[in-house]
């Protein structure tokens, strides 16, 4: 349910407008898109050319995705808007899925429409862009500045006594970490960092608790922190839950960056 409308939400619109919907499993969800998208319209002399992306989860690339390069295509063509209900609809991490809308949009002359975003359209997209990507890049350089301070610690004074009171004399696989390397093709491994980056930081406090692996697997389940496979695949009906080397694997790879 919007919070915040855009100014012109409700309004009687005109022209061309292309509604670009990814198709879940949840038929809830996308009836509520697309009633949104239908408000914000609210009639009016205009003639909306609808987009639905089947089969599509939210981790797929954005080379595979035909529907929505197919919108772009219509919105170039024909001079149309393109409008969506909102960014986190389309993809698990917003920072990636603004640097897409700023390479297809800003250069394309496409105008957009963010339906629960009033601050979101092709004007503002590059800022925020941006914004994201520095946010991520802030969360790396915290992730090396911990495990760099806590392996420091141990080799100055034998032991590092975390927050909690948790004496850690040994870090085990992160001595290792710079030498690490991660397995399989650059793609996959470009994705699954980006998978990392955004668990990071509650990985990150727990690391600075002292929790071992096995108990931040505990505690990220009871936090219902969706596990890589949920991520990969937000729609699967299977369970999933975390376990001590899933956990493991993320720290591997965030600090083998």
């Amino acid at each position: 349910m919007l919070t915040v409308e855009r100014e012109d939400h409700g309004t009687e619109h005109s022209g061309k407008f292309a509604a670009y919907v990814r198709v879940s499993k949840d038929d809830q969800d996308v009836a509520n898109q697309e009633h949104s998208i239908k408000a914000y319209l609210n009639g009016g002399d205009h003639n909306v050319k609808w987009f639905r992306e089947q089969g599509v989860s939210s981790g797929e690339d954005w080379h595979n995705r035909v529907e929505l390069h197919k919108c772009l295509d219509y919105c170039r063509k024909q001079n149309a808007t393109m409008v969506i209900y909102s960014i986190s609809r389309m993809s698990r991490r917003q920072w990636e899925t603004l640097r897409f809308f700023e390479q297809e949009v800003a250069p394309g002359n496409i105008k957009l429409v963010v339906v629960d975003d009033p601050t979101l359209d092709e004007t503002t997209i590059g800022f925020k862009a941006m914004f994201a990507q520095h946010e991520r890049t802030q969360i790396k350089q915290r992730t090396k500045l911990a495990l760099n301070r806590i392996k420091s610690e141990i080799d100055e004074k034998g032991e590092y006594t975390s927050k909690a009171g948790n004496v850690i004399k040994k870090l085990g696989i992160h001595d290792k970490l710079d030498e690490a390397g991660i397995k399989g093709n650059k793609v996959n491994t470009e994705l699954a960092d980006k998978r990392a980056a955004d668990v990071w930081p509650i990985i990150e406090g727990m690391l600075d608790k002292g929790l071992s692996y096995r108990a931040m697997a505990r505690e990220l389940n009871k936090m219902g922190v969706p596990t890589p496979t949920k991520r990969r695949n937000p729609d699967t009906s299977k369970r999933t839950e975390w376990y001590a080397s899933s956990v493991r694997n993320y720290v591997l790879r965030m600090g083998g960056r």
